[in-house]
């Protein structure tokens, strides 16, 4: 299409495109035309930051007559005269850096479109005065973001109340232990996302971070980090079994010790699930019984990285048995489960549920005595995932908060699946959707070639992340290269090899 055809089409049509592009290219596209100056001018100025860059410095009069057009803000500077703008259209504050709060409250009462907010600040010290403005002033908030952050004991009844407006609450903070009002419920919450600081003099201890979780009774969405806390599996057991929260589909628990007869009743007790994450926690027999007879029905994402005694077994039970899985990541599938099917399968097609499987984590880890053609069987068996956006051979790599040694095989960390050509990655050719691939770097025959068949077998992908083998007619920069001209960007990992 020519420059001259495009101003033929709708301008519905002009702003899909517009959106499309970077702020660079929108720049020369303002200077082409006074359609597309009119067309595309708003979408530069939708997003804007404050900061004390001199090469991002936004001056007051020129944000000032395009207010109309901002829809998120970011303030990472004091500029007291800035806190005087209204923005009709405003819908997201971020609050990133050293500034003050003695001007937030005014800003905050002249845009009450604000649905988001962000605050990111070691430092910050949000006012009583502050959080009375978002509790009173704004008309439907939607998400609060709170990190890092110093809540006063004088404004922690405010902030408290404030929270109570909002429908999803992101809390990462420091707030006196004897803050939380007693008789405050958050009806309106229904994604929370909570840690808080285990070393402060009087930390909120797990019994009263559970308070405050069964004050949101509206829950569908829990993410409970309870790092250096006592894990109080049975009271959130016996909260679960009072039907405290009847629509939670999803939930995440970090950092929980707990016993696996603790957890079984927990897992027994819990609404059908959609989501389940487990990082750093206890996983036995016990809760995998549970799990399949009360969630495999329902579950479309199930990330056990972190659990150490989540066995490869399991995995194999996870991808034969759960007809809505989307999302699976686990610690690792030994090899010769992954191609020898149990003896009730055999007669079936394996997998027949994943079809919807869009994303797949795990450490294929093999046996000193294993066949070498077993590599070619279980790329034959990849295969069959047919609808993978999402390939990542090693997760734990990335991941650091995972550093487990599987029971149940004691070559897990060392003793990986070699992908590579001549092992049967060629088997994978049909994967046309995947956009993201991450071999890690146990494959030590990954070189030019295996990544030029990437780059013209997976027409979708985007990103790679594993650790190419040089040689003395190609290194890795030269590869890296050769995946950038393809739009594919190559992330190195660091060895874990000891």
């Amino acid at each position: 299409m020519t420059s001259s055809q495009l101003l033929f089409l709708p301008a519905e049509v002009l702003l899909l495109i517009g959106e499309q592009l970077d702020r660079q290219s929108l720049y020369a596209a303002i200077q082409t035309s006074t359609l597309l100056y009119t067309t595309y001018t708003p979408l530069l100025w939708r997003t804007i930051s404050l900061d004390d860059s001199s090469e991002r410095q936004v001056y007051f009069k020129a944000l000032q007559s395009r207010a109309d057009h901002v829809h998120n803000l970011s303030i990472m500077t004091f500029l007291p005269s800035y806190y005087t703008l209204s923005f009709p259209r405003l819908s997201s504050l971020s609050l990133l850096n050293d500034y003050s709060f003695l001007c937030a409250p005014t800003f905050v009462q002249r845009n009450p479109t604000i649905k988001d907010l962000f605050i990111i600040d070691r430092q910050s010290l949000p006012t009583k005065d502050f959080w009375a403005a978002v509790y009173s002033e704004w008309l439907q908030p939607r998400s609060l973001t709170v990190q890092d952050v110093n809540v006063t004991e004088r404004a922690a009844s405010a902030f408290w109340k404030a929270c109570s407006r909002f429908e999803t609450l992101r809390l990462s903070f420091h707030a006196p232990s004897a803050s939380l009002p007693k008789d405050l419920a958050f009806p309106q919450v229904t994604h929370l996302d909570l840690k808080l600081d285990h070393q402060r003099t009087e930390p909120f201890c797990a019994e009263e971070q559970l308070a405050f979780i069964k004050a949101c009774p509206s829950l569908t969405s829990l993410c409970w980090s309870l790092d250096h806390f006592d894990s109080p599996m049975l009271q959130f057991q016996e909260a679960l079994s009072q039907r405290t929260w009847t629509q939670l589909n999803d939930v995440e628990l970090r950092g929980s010790t707990h016993l696996d007869t603790e957890m079984v009743t927990v897992m027994d007790s819990l609404p059908p699930l959609k989501r389940l994450v487990l990082s750093r926690c206890s996983f036995g027999p016990l809760t995998f019984s549970e799990l399949k007879e009360h969630h495999f029905a329902t579950l479309e994402v199930l990330n056990v990285v972190g659990c150490e005694r989540f066995t490869s077994a399991m995995a194999m039970e996870v991808l034969s048995k759960c007809p809505r899985l989307q999302v699976f990541s686990c610690p690792h599938i030994q090899l010769k489960d992954l191609i020898q099917l149990p003896q009730d399968e055999q007669q079936q097609q394996p997998y027949t549920y994943q079809q919807r499987l869009r994303h797949l984590g795990t450490f294929i880890s093999k046996g000193d005595t294993d066949p070498a053609d077993w590599t070619i069987k279980a790329m034959e068996r990849l295969s069959t995932f047919t609808h993978l956006e999402h390939l990542s051979l090693c997760p734990a790599l990335l991941d650091p908060e995972c550093h487990f040694q599987a029971q149940d095989q004691v070559h897990v960390t060392r003793n990986g699946l070699d992908v590579c050509l001549t092992n049967g990655m060629d088997r994978l050719s049909g994967l046309s959707k995947l956009s993201f691939f991450e071999f890690g770097d146990s494959s030590p025959r990954m070189g030019l070639e295996e990544a030029q068949w990437m780059a013209q077998s997976w027409k979708e992908l985007k990103t790679v992340v594993g650790n190419f083998s040089e040689t003395e007619d190609c290194s890795r920069e030269e590869i890296a290269m050769l995946l950038k001209q393809h739009d594919v960007t190559h992330l190195t990992i660091q060895s874990n090899k000891q």
